[in-house]
């Protein structure tokens, strides 16, 4: 399969379940996985542009033979969305909060992307942008995926929605579907194969990639961590990143913590916004991709704190 597509590559988890990694140039951006249950596939998260969700529904069809049945969202990010549609499921499957982000959000969210795109490569380019030199190709691909989205892009949202969870059934194994509420975004969905203590865990995980903490809740994702290390895991599967195992998780849930703490300091210390937000990373995250995401990171939580005030608890 190798060369099947330019915008992912292809890793064998276990029989019959692959990870599609994205290519740092290629138009995928996030993570997705192709599972083969026996009698229907189901693919985790499509990616994010048409062409993208395309090839990941190609490559499903060819490694087992047959169309994509079920298509599972994690969260509404456009980059884990745009390429429902072109992916060619029967269904997709999602919280009910997530379908109502899809279409209450997701057409908004592609028009400001498109709107503000060319000036962010624009300034990546000009090296106005602060990027390591090893994500900038990473970030070209993010921006080229956008501007070739089509404007009047088709959304897909989940046609099955759940609650808490849900179970997918095959004659070969069985998906386990759970949410445990909002953390990274408002609704974020994960993927358990049991008997391959397999995880797909859509940005709940983040390896060597800053993850974004803007649109959710910071404390709500630690305990959301917490209770996905209590799942049995050999491997878990990140939004952006290899695949890794228990311990990203942990480190993922460390990244919470330790970003909290440098907010709370600042703030004690009367440290300005401008000052905090514009200090490097620490040195466990400082070669991790997305640094802008940092600043925006480290910003939020800086006000987060501020707002709440003294009894904001403890970082």
């Amino acid at each position: 399969m190798a060369g099947l597509s330019e915008h992912f590559r292809l890793e064998e988890v276990a029989d019959g379940v692959h990870a599609a990694i994205a290519t740092p140039a290629g138009f995928g951006l996030c993570n997705a996985a192709i599972i083969d249950l026996g009698g229907t596939t189901l693919v985790f998260d499509a990616m994010l542009t048409p062409q993208a969700g395309a090839a990941l529904g190609r490559a499903a069809e060819r490694l087992t033979g047959r169309p994509v049945g079920v298509l599972v969202q994690s969260h509404y990010h456009g980059d884990h969305v745009r390429g429902s549609a072109a992916v060619g499921a029967a269904h997709v499957v999602s919280t009910r909060r997530v379908r109502d982000l899809v279409l209450e959000r997701g057409p908004l969210h592609l028009r400001g992307d498109r709107d503000e795109v060319p000036g962010e490569l624009e300034r990546l380019r000009s090296g106005a942008t602060p990027a390591l030199p090893e994500e900038r190709e990473v970030l070209e691909g993010w921006y080229g995926g956008i501007l070739a989205t089509p404007a009047d892009l088709e959304f897909r949202p989940p046609d099955l929605t759940f609650e808490s969870e849900l179970l997918v059934h095959g004659r070969r194994r069985s998906a386990r579907l759970l949410t445990f509420g909002g953390g990274h975004s408002p609704s974020d969905v994960l993927l358990v194969l049991p008997d391959e203590r397999f995880l797909c865990l859509g940005d709940l995980l983040s390896v060597g990639f800053h993850p974004s903490l803007s649109d959710g809740n910071p404390e709500e994702l630690s305990r959301i961590l917490r209770e996905v290390r209590a799942l049995p895991t050999d491997r878990a599967l990140p939004g952006h990143g290899p695949v890794s195992d228990a311990a990203g998780i942990a480190e993922m849930e460390g990244y919470v913590t330790a970003l909290r703490g440098l907010a709370r300091a600042a703030l004690d210390e009367r440290v300005d916004r401008e000052t905090f937000v514009g200090r490097p990373p620490p040195g466990p995250y400082a070669r991790w991709k997305f640094t802008t995401i940092y600043r925006a990171n480290v910003g939020f939580l800086y006000d987060r704190l501020r707002d709440a005030g003294p009894t904001a608890g403890p970082a």
